[in-house]
């Protein structure tokens, strides 16, 4: 049997899907426009102006007005370059002007009188100031930032970690929707879309999360509008986040990597030392990588990333288990006040479980600690502690004495409760994988 056609068949689907998705994408393009002008300022018109995808060599042609202004609509974000021709003048060739995500490009061009044989070639064109829009206030993270800066948290590699050094981002204040609010707004005023398509948490819409975390080594770039939005992204009051999935190019690239992390190379927690515990267990393993290139050149491109997690980090857990003297049947109390755990203004016990309080007898007869003895003349039945002579029941002492003795005395009552405190491993695993086609 031939895996060809079927290969082929995968490969359509995913095209298709990518046009039409392209197609119906919102706020995922850009547009370079600009003027052409002569030595002496006057207007250019009739010029041909070629814009040229340098990663791709894809280009498309158009003409200036009369006023010598060009336009270049629906781009789609990388490095361009901008060629004029006008019989008369010199070509001028601009390289490496950046588009990015919702932000026109200006690159302006003056001409110089001579033959078209000759080239006029100058580097960055393109005006550092936007002046074509006055909306979208916010910036633009690129590919570089994504792979350079330290993201690596507890739950992996997550680009969205960079939302909180925005301006006007406030975060850290305990809310439902994840602390982090934008300009004053509401923490559940996000909207996220991947390549135009919605990626919100659907249970906790508009949270400062997504579900689908994106992998920075898939992600091209990403936007953060934070106030003023234009209509094609006024969806909500906070931020608008809008990532563009890295596309293939003309040459071939790709990158391997991995991040370890193991508490053999990390110093223990100061509560850790100060409690007797041992370092938290916390191992993480992320690994994976990425390829990209031509199918077929100048045509049809391809990309491809996977990212594997694997983690286990210790959680401490503090239950409530009796302590000894409650485990022989001797039960204290405070006379006069309430039995409190270490800690705090009231207490009972000190970190180590000593009463703090002196036992109650003939003369000391108010705030100190007396016993309820439970076994107390159980043979006769005739003292105060177990009247029915029965004793403590061996089933449930047999189950009490199954569990620790306490390591934490501020937890429960101190006397007769406390806290046992113990790390317990938590696994996670995560699969990401991203594949996208491009075709002119």
């Amino acid at each position: 049997m031939s895996f060809k056609p079927i290969l082929i068949a995968f490969a359509a689907i995913f095209i298709l899907s990518a046009l039409s998705l392209d197609a119906l994408a919102q706020g995922t393009t850009s547009r370079v426009t600009g003027t052409v002008t002569d030595a002496s300022g006057a207007a250019v018109g009739g010029a041909t102006v070629t814009l040229t995808d340098e990663g791709t060599s894809i280009s498309i042609t158009t003409e200036t007005s009369e006023s010598g202004a060009y336009t270049f609509d629906l781009i789609q974000i990388g490095t361009y370059s901008v060629a004029v021709e006008k019989t008369g003048f010199k070509k001028f060739l601009s390289k490496g002007n950046l588009v990015n995500i919702n932000q026109s490009a200006t690159v302006n061009i003056s001409m110089e009188v001579g033959g078209v044989a000759e080239i006029v070639t100058v580097i960055g064109t393109v005006e550092q100031v936007q002046t074509s829009s006055s909306g979208n206030l916010g910036s633009t993270v690129d590919r570089q930032t994504l792979e350079s800066l330290p993201i690596v948290g507890a739950r992996g590699r997550n680009p969205l970690d960079l939302l909180n050094f925005q301006p006007g981002v406030v975060s850290g204040i305990n809310s439902a929707g994840g602390g982090v609010h934008v300009n004053g707004s509401r923490d559940r005023a996000f909207n996220f879309t991947l390549d135009g398509i919605d990626i919100n948490e659907s249970s906790a819409g508009g949270s400062n999360f997504t579900p689908l975390r994106p992998n920075p080594d898939s992600i091209e770039e990403f936007q953060v509008v934070t106030s003023n939005f234009t209509a094609e992204l006024g969806r909500s009051s906070g931020a608008q986040v809008t990532f563009i999935t890295r596309s293939g190019r003309n040459r071939l690239f790709g990158n391997a990597f991995e991040y370890y992390r193991t508490p053999e190379l990390n110093a223990s927690e100061y509560q850790n030392n100060l409690n007797g515990r041992p370092k938290d267990q916390f191992v993480q393993h992320i690994f994976g990588g990425s390829v990209g290139g031509p199918i077929y050149k100048n045509k049809l491109f391809f990309f491809t990333n996977l990212q594997l997690l694997r983690s286990v980090d210790t959680a401490f857990i503090t239950r409530t288990v009796y302590t000894q003297a409650a485990r022989n049947g001797l039960y204290r109390y405070v006379v006069g006040g309430a039995n409190s755990p270490t800690g705090t203004a009231t207490a009972s016990v000190d970190a180590a479980g000593n009463p703090l309080l002196q036992p109650c007898s003939a003369t000391l007869t108010t705030g100190c600690i007396a016993t309820y003895n439970v076994n107390a003349n159980t043979s006769t039945g005739t003292g105060t502690g177990n009247p029915t002579a029965t004793g403590l029941d061996p089933t449930l002492l047999a189950v009490i004495r199954s569990t620790p003795l306490p390591n934490n005395f501020s937890a429960g009552d101190g006397l007769n409760t406390a806290g046992y405190t113990f790390g317990t491993p938590g696994r996670e695993r995560q699969y990401d994988f991203v594949m996208k086609f491009d075709y002119k």
